[in-house]
């Protein structure tokens, strides 16, 4: 089926709130998966693992004292670590510090449920650093992927395409290094604001579902509490 980007990014964010997670996460999470569909590389699958392992209790958020020295892990041993909830911090953290010069730097994410929704956070923060942002993690079969994010472009150093389809846990680095970008990187047409693009019929109605959790039936104590409009719509 057919799916603008703006429809995109905006039910990700609803389903990612409906998951129990605030606002701003919900919308670094539509915004990541307008980057992943604007470039063409990956599934919109990889959204809903992520969604499902939060749902089931499967995947958790990380200990913030040691995320500030640059080290996520989850809050405990039997769990995952969400994308959905560390990779805006991580990202945070590699923007700030391109923006103070603070030289070499590698975030380590630990156990993170789907690494691929990591690396398209991390290429929309591409567009707000002047370096390259490098994303790597091991796949089961031990072979390892290496993307580089600059600018809004994609290239995939090593590995082949089918890796970032991987739905296997990892652990993933983000560091800064010199920007080199490539002619054959894949650049992110961040025009196509209405574009059609073709989602899996399936995937995509798993999404709707959460994000239709948002949605409230009309009640008279819903009313009377202030959902919806007011006495005549213009209200």
């Amino acid at each position: 089926m057919h799916v603008s980007l703006s429809e995109v990014q905006t039910t990700i964010c609803k389903a990612t709130v409906a998951v129990g997670l605030p606002l701003g996460l919900g919308e670094e999470a539509g915004r990541a998966a307008r980057c992943m569909m604007a470039s063409g590389v990956g599934s919109l699958a990889a959204f809903v693992n992520a969604l499902d392992a939060l749902e089931e209790d499967r995947s958790t958020g990380f200990n913030a004292d040691q995320a500030i020295a640059g080290t996520f892990r989850p809050k405990t041993e039997v769990q995952l670590l969400s994308a959905l909830r560390a990779g805006p911090s991580a990202c945070d953290l590699v923007v700030s510090a391109a923006s103070t010069n603070m030289g070499d730097l590698r975030i380590t994410l630990n156990e993170i449920d789907v690494p691929i929704v990591i690396l398209f956070q991390v290429l929309a923060s591409s567009t707000e650093v002047d370096k390259s942002l490098y994303v790597a993690w091991n796949m089961e079969c031990k072979r390892r992927v290496e993307v580089r994010c600059w600018q809004g472009t994609l290239t995939l150093v090593n590995g082949v395409a089918e890796d970032l389809l991987s739905t296997n846990s990892a652990k993933v680095s983000i560091s800064l290094v010199e920007p080199v970008p490539r002619a054959s990187a894949i650049t992110a047409n961040r025009n196509a604001q209405h574009d059609a693009n073709d989602v899996d019929e399936e995937t995509w109605r798993r999404i709707e579902a959460y994000a239709d959790r948002l949605l409230l039936n009309s009640t008279r104590t819903s009313r009377l509490t202030g959902a919806g409009a007011g006495v005549i719509d213009l209200d």
